[in-house]
């Protein structure tokens, strides 16, 4: 890779891509954040990711890959915080930020980096570029009976959306709600779908793969997450007694960890469910598994379930249709551009146990779905391969900069057009 002189300042304050994706507040931001950096890197643009310091022994600065370095910020207890204490360390994360830059671009990440970069693209004379990856007002209509967001974050969020020079969306979707929602300048949304490392998410043996983890030959739904009500565990948890009606020999397998908000309730509340339901001989519970494994796990799948209330894009859904297994998912968000109803899977517009039971027994007892709708999700999933996803982050960022490495790394991409 050649010297770059092009320099990206990546905020990441509520969680650092070096973290196990599925426990605490990590998830598919994590993979994002990591996976985009290195292609960047790949191409000569580098990025130094800033995340809040949540453990003392970590080091300053982490090399996570030639080119992208991760700098843990000292900002608060050193230790995990649930994200609603979060924005009261804001300023003591923008002050410890400072001193690394100028940057030639800050692109921020989450309402609450958002916020930092507001900051931090005053005192720089910096761009700033913002992907949200959730929005505050979308997941309030789509989970009406939760507790709304924080007052708090609805502001930040229109502050940022207000103050950013580009937006990243992942979906045509989200760009039309940030219009709707929070009256966004359409000229400034830039449309990146995330993507998958199709060298490592690939199809394999199912009955390996299964023996792997130590499950039976019997039909396997995988639910991948955090183990949140908005992530839809509880419609899991309930679809499996329907499905058992079905499919009496159905097995559900829930991987993720709670939350810090959860501390271990929301796996206890599920068990006491799974117990009441009559399910629990049914039902594992897993901790969450490293990304190098998680393509052994979709494989092990003979169906991946996604209940969400909402989902920006759902990398859960991408990366198990990938490895050939078909995905059933509310039709919500970016989930409607990963699975086509009918033909990679199934989408469930009631998110109910009944409805999602129902479109699970239709992969599970249809002979011939793992080879159709497996195949079909392949081809679907190889749309969406990282390099793309840094090309439209790519082109945001050379509408706001001159620096010469962004349009090399554009034109040196190779990606061929989405088909």
């Amino acid at each position: 890779m050649s010297q770059a002189t092009c320099r990206v300042a990546v905020l990441s304050v509520h969680t650092s891509p070096l973290e196990l994706a599925g426990s605490g507040d990590a998830g598919g931001m994590n993979v994002y954040i990591r996976e985009v950096a290195t292609e960047m890197a790949r191409r000569g643009v580098r990025s130094d990711i800033f995340t809040r310091r949540t453990d003392p022994d970590s080091p300053d600065i982490v090399e996570m890959s030639e080119g992208v370095r991760v700098i843990n910020i000292k900002a608060g207890p050193q230790r995990p915080v649930h994200k609603d204490l979060l924005p009261r360390l804001v300023r003591r994360f923008i002050e410890g930020v400072i001193g690394y830059g100028p940057y030639d671009v800050i692109h921020a990440h989450y309402w609450l980096s958002g916020v930092a970069g507001a900051t931090l693209k005053t005192i720089w004379g910096t761009p700033l570029v913002v992907s949200f990856h959730t929005l505050a007002r979308v997941k309030d209509i789509a989970s009406p009976g939760d507790p709304p967001e924080p007052i708090g974050r609805k502001r930040g969020e229109v502050r940022v959306i207000r103050v950013a020079d580009r937006i990243i969306a992942p979906t045509d979707t989200e760009r039309d709600q940030l219009i709707e929602y929070y009256d966004a300048d359409p000229d400034r949304i830039y449309v990146a779908p995330p993507g998958v490392d199709l060298d490592r998410f690939v199809p394999g043996d199912r009955a390996a793969a299964k023996r792997r983890f130590g499950f039976s030959d019997d039909p396997l739904v995988v639910f991948v997450g955090r183990l949140q009500s908005f992530k839809g565990t509880d419609i899991a948890v309930s679809a499996l007694r329907h499905l058992t009606r079905m499919v009496p020999d159905a097995q559900l397998a829930i991987v993720g960890g709670d939350s810090p908000r959860g501390a271990g309730g929301e796996r206890m509340r599920l068990r006491l469910t799974a117990r009441r339901l009559g399910v629990s001989e049914r039902l594992r519970f897993m901790e969450p598994v490293g990304h190098g494994e998680l393509p052994e796990l979709y494989r092990a799948a003979d169906v991946v379930v996604v209940p969400s209330a909402s989902e920006s894009f759902g990398l859960v859904a991408l990366e198990a249709s990938a490895c050939g297994t078909p995905v059933v998912a509310t039709a919500v968000g970016g989930l409607r551009v990963i699975v086509r109803d009918g033909e990679s899977g199934y989408l469930v517009e009631r998110r109910d146990p009944p409805s999602f039971a129902a479109a699970l027994s239709r992969v599970l007892t249809d002979p011939g779905a793992q080879t159709r709708l497996g195949g079909n999700a392949v081809r679907l999933a190889h749309r969406f391969p990282w390099a793309r996803t840094a090309d439209g982050i790519l082109d945001a960022y050379a509408s706001v900069t001159a620096c010469p490495d962004i349009k090399r790394a554009l034109a040196g991409s190779g990606v061929s057009p989405i088909l």
